[in-house]
């Protein structure tokens, strides 16, 4: 009679203990998938920037069409494309139409590069030959620093984050405007602001700007 008993006692199987996770563990878990997040983020933003960078040039007009115009600049003859978002300013910052612009004028045109270099123009701005002759540098940057005390003020540029310009800004020609052609004076520039200098002078080291025309975007 005790067979029996012993060979059911036998079948009894004690189950085994499954470690739960520990909240260490998830806390690891759920940091490893923000650090992949921002990994891919950052490769986003990186990736926009190679592919999409803003360019300034200045160059004649050289062909007309409705939807793009041909530039011819320093270095090369460059295709600019219009859109009904794109801003005219004639040399005086007065808001003008695509029509007005003529074969022949110099132009001041900045915007972004297309994946065929092609520049898709924000603003295109009349300059006068004088003018753009005198032009040395055109630099899009972010202000770091301002002392009003000596007219001057410290930009990094957007495309290279290493690099930094000082920008005298006491000359008495200076024109300052927003980026709709709305007429500004250097009060309403700040440390952060994003602006484009346009220079018609370089220190021998090409580290001081003397500027002529400030855009603040």
């Amino acid at each position: 009679m005790l067979l029996p008993l012993i060979l059911t006692t036998s079948l009894v199987i004690t189950p085994t203990a499954i470690p739960t996770p520990t909240v260490t563990s998830e806390i690891q878990k759920f940091r490893e998938i923000i650090q992949e997040k921002v990994k891919t983020k950052l490769q986003e933003i990186n990736q926009k920037v190679q592919t999409n960078p803003k360019r300034g040039y200045i160059g004649t007009i050289t062909k007309i069409e409705s939807t793009q115009i041909s530039l011819s600049t320093k270095d090369k003859n460059r295709t600019i494309i219009l859109s009904p978002n794109t801003v005219y300013l004639n040399n005086k910052s007065i808001k003008i139409k695509s029509t007005d612009l003529k074969i022949g004028q110099e132009i001041l045109v900045i915007g972004v590069l297309d994946d065929q270099q092609n520049l898709s123009a924000k603003r295109i701005i009349v300059t006068t030959i004088k003018s753009s002759q005198n032009l040395k540098t055109i630099v899009l940057g972010q202000v770091i620093d301002i002392s009003t005390m000596y007219s001057l003020m410290a930009i990094i540029p957007i495309s290279n984050k290493n690099t930094q310009y000082q920008v005298k800004t006491d000359t008495k020609n200076l024109q300052i405007i927003s980026k709709t052609g709305e007429k500004l004076t250097l009060k309403d520039i700040s440390k952060g602001k994003k602006i484009i200098v346009i220079s018609t002078s370089v220190s021998p080291s090409g580290q001081t700007l003397t500027a002529e025309k400030i855009v603040v975007m």
